[in-house]
């Protein structure tokens, strides 16, 4: 059964974003190509995305072809709610700003700046932020205090062991709050980050973004993580950076960011895919630096089990390849009794003889959902 995706499109996704983003010349051809092999009813939902992107070519493809109402639908669906979504998140920073907690806008909501400030270009669930890792326990204070609902059990507890958490508001807009840039991140490239961020404005928000080499490089570390939606936006939202920028965008920064974020195996990957695929100028030092770049045994396999999908026995061994990218410095053997404590915050429990049962609960769900077809 195929489920999901990781960073690499498959060919018909290929299509619908040669429709989408690619060459104006080639967009007919590759939307009837597509209609022609996909039923759009039956649409896996990481392309579902993509389709608010032929909004803006209809001109170039075929007028009269039947699947527009849909895409017309999937537009003012996205618009809609990213416009709630926006308007939530803004709630939520200011709240943010009056504790005197720094915010940096991540992801989706910072990308909507590249997409004409059209949430309808950029579907998103959630919005995401970044706050100092130091304010990450007064940040998940202050949403709590302000009536957001945490999706975990104890968030307070979170910091310790784990990167962000997810808020939900009291219409079920989520909100993630990140104190980490990317799962692995040690803070080696924080200082930087927020000291060249530059000022975001999206639909009801106005706060800080990364520039565009670190949004470049956390949009293709994030991608490269399979996921049971497909992640193949990554490719227009890469392109959107990349054509905003242009030659000024700065590689040696994305070398330097995937270094520091110990992300060189992800950028190495998608960033070649773009050049050879899209043909981005990507400059062939920058491709050489990050493949030349020494990788940790650890971050390696944490990279390979990431980056596909899981069976049972990789599904059982996720958390402890994520938890040794975070303590790579550590040995394995002197990382188990932390290890211990990341699984009792992670799944929610009080007690370490509790885990047993939760991981058998867990398996049996993970076997009902591959069945079902959702992950």
């Amino acid at each position: 059964m195929s489920i999901g995706g990781g960073w690499r499109p498959d060919p018909g996704q290929e299509l619908l974003l040669a429709a989408a983003i690619g060459p104006e010349s080639d967009a007919a051809a590759a939307f009837a190509s597509w209609r022609r092999s996909h039923d759009i009813d039956a649409l896996d939902a990481g392309s579902t995305r993509l389709l608010p992107l032929l909004v803006p070519r209809r001109a170039l493809l075929d007028a009269e072809d039947a699947p527009w109402p849909v895409i017309r639908g999937v537009y003012r669906r996205a618009f809609v709610h990213g416009q709630l979504v926006c308007r939530r998140a803004g709630e939520a920073i200011d709240k943010l700003a009056a504790a005197g907690i720094p915010v940096l806008v991540l992801k989706g909501g910072a990308l909507i700046a590249y997409y004409d400030d059209n949430p309808a270009l950029r579907p998103m669930n959630d919005f995401d932020v970044l706050v100092p890792r130091v304010s990450a326990n007064a940040a998940i204070a202050t949403l709590t205090g302000g009536g957001w609902q945490a999706q975990w059990p104890r968030p307070e507890l979170l910091p310790e062991v784990y990167h962000g958490a997810c808020f939900v508001s009291r219409d079920e807009l989520d909100f993630d709050l990140h104190w980490a840039a990317l799962p692995a991140d040690g803070g080696a490239h924080d200082a930087a980050l927020w000291r060249d961020s530059v000022v975001a404005r999206v639909p009801g928000v106005t706060a800080r973004m990364p520039c565009a080499a670190d949004l470049l490089t956390i949009v293709c570390a994030h991608a490269a993580a399979w996921s049971p939606i497909s992640p193949v936006r990554w490719v227009a939202d890469a392109m959107r950076i990349l054509g905003r920028a242009g030659d000024d965008l700065d590689w040696t920064r994305v070398v330097d960011a995937a270094r520091a974020w110990r992300v060189t195996l992800h950028l190495a990957d998608t960033l070649g895919y773009l050049a050879q695929r899209w043909q981005v100028d990507v400059p062939a030092t920058t491709l050489a630096a990050l493949r030349d770049t020494p990788v940790s045994d650890v971050d390696r396999r944490g990279y390979e089990s990431a980056s596909r999908m899981p069976g049972i026995a990789a599904y059982l061994m996720r958390p402890w390849r994520r938890y040794r990218v975070r303590t790579h410095a550590t040995p394995a053997w002197r990382s188990l009794p932390g290890f211990v404590r990341y699984l009792q915050i992670t799944m929610g429990q009080r007690h370490w003889h509790t885990l047993p049962a939760e991981i058998v609960v867990r398996i049996r769900r993970f076997r009902s959902d591959r069945r079902l077809g959702s992950r």
